[in-house]
């Protein structure tokens, strides 16, 4: 019972202090301006849908429609599965509609991805806590770190109180 209460506190903290992260438009996306070798006009089209359906679930996710912000990203991925961002705010959304078990595979396919979005570490790092799975927790909060990205003191707190800081012994 106090373990669910912890991790409540966990997950209310951290969403109250803004710990959960969302790739935003005002972050330049990776997007391909030239044609890979081989490939074809379908695959620009492709790549600019998934695009749009990003945008539309950015837009979306502002307003707080998480139900609909996760369909659209979903149709990104459906276009461009490589699109790691997609997968990031995929992951978020599922997250912010108590599903962290839907969301952990996602975030970890933006990782694979893209290793430098530090968003998806910290909301990975989020999910895990929330899970139970302190220890690949903390290895998430330590990568985002790694890439100069803060994490909240109150999460770090907390997740320290259910398994102490493996680097700090």
């Amino acid at each position: 019972m106090i373990s669910r209460i912890l991790l409540v506190c966990i997950v209310s903290i951290s969403l109250s202090l803004g710990d959960r992260l969302s790739y935003g438009a005002q972050t330049q996306l990776s997007e391909k301006t030239t044609p890979e070798q081989g490939s074809s006009i379908g695959a620009n089209d492709s790549r600019a849908l998934a695009m749009r359906y990003f945008h539309l679930g950015l837009d979306l996710q502002k307003s707080g429609k998480w139900g609909a912000a996760t369909l659209e990203y979903f149709r990104a991925i459906g276009e461009d599965e490589t699109l790691a961002e997609a997968h990031a705010n995929l992951g978020l959304a599922l997250a912010q509609q108590g599903e962290p078990e839907k969301a952990i595979p996602h975030h970890l396919r933006a990782i694979e991805l893209n290793p430098a979005l530090p968003q998806a570490h910290i909301n990975l790092a989020i999910d895990l806590a929330h899970i139970g799975q302190y220890s690949d927790a903390w290895s998430h909060v330590h990568e985002a770190q790694a890439l100069q990205h803060p994490v909240n003191p109150e999460f770090l707190r907390l997740l320290a109180s259910r398994l102490p800081d493996p680097r700090k012994k």
